[in-house]
């Protein structure tokens, strides 16, 4: 019994260790917008992995960034993983 359980542990927390480190990656991150002449945060989940370029949902669309640099100004386009 006892030699069953420590590899069937360590295979347990090797697969826990996997599956986190999977939803660390795709973690979704805070999204802005341009609307009009201001970069303002919106709430819709975007994340880095690479796929199509991550749009707003909602009224007036457009490309949704990570960062924004100031009032007037977002950088560094999202995308959306292709599930």
């Amino acid at each position: 019994m006892k030699k069953l359980l420590l590899p069937g542990l360590i295979v347990a927390m090797g697969l826990g260790g996997a599956y986190a480190s999977n939803k660390l990656s795709s973690k979704a991150v805070p999204t802005f917008r341009i609307e009009g002449t201001q970069c303002v945060q919106v709430n819709q989940e975007c994340d880095e992995n690479l796929g199509e370029l991550c749009t707003y949902d909602g009224p007036g669309g457009g490309q949704l960034y990570k960062f924004k640099l100031n009032e007037t100004t977002c950088s560094e386009q999202l995308h959306r993983s292709i599930n």
